[in-house]
């Protein structure tokens, strides 16, 4: 049995690997026992090989999440409650996931095979901000419509 290890990166600019700093990384085999590490050392982790679930936590900037893995494997991502995917004006997520809405108010997407992942997330401010946005416009094209429908319709009223 030999060693493993994984990197956590995201994707950069030009596609490079950029580290990212986790915690609370935790290995845990399919008989449940559990290796926790504290700090992994320069963003990777080395364990033997094996069949594992690992979890960790890890900062999210503008709104989305990517990972893309060296093979496919089954993936899960849960959203915390307060933020939500499923308008597609505003979030989103790779092809192939199934979305659940859990009771404490979280959003877990399921990948039961997949290479690469993409999760774009929303909070209901930005929601909210779509919603006023799209009414502001709804009015100013009402507003900039109606005399000239008025107008074309009152010169057919006159033929």
């Amino acid at each position: 049995m030999g060693a493993a290890s994984y990197y956590f990166s995201e994707p950069g600019i030009l596609g490079e690997q950029v580290p990212v700093e986790v915690s609370d990384v935790r290995l845990v085999l399919e008989n449940g026992t559990e290796e926790v590490f504290e700090q992994p050392a320069r963003s990777m982790i080395g364990f033997p090989r094996g069949n594992y679930t690992l979890s960790y936590r890890a900062p999210v900037r503008n709104y989305h999440l990517q990972q893309i893995f060296d093979q496919y494997y089954e993936v899960n991502v849960t959203v915390p409650s307060g933020y939500d995917v499923r308008n597609p004006l505003l979030g989103g997520w790779s092809p192939g996931a199934t979305v659940t809405r859990e009771a404490n108010g979280s959003t877990r997407l399921s990948w039961r095979r997949t290479h690469d992942l993409f999760v774009r997330f929303y909070d209901p401010g930005r929601e909210s901000l779509l919603w006023f946005f799209g009414t502001s416009w709804a009015v100013v094209a009402i507003v900039l419509l109606f005399p000239f429908l008025v107008g074309r319709f009152a010169r057919q009223g006159r033929e």
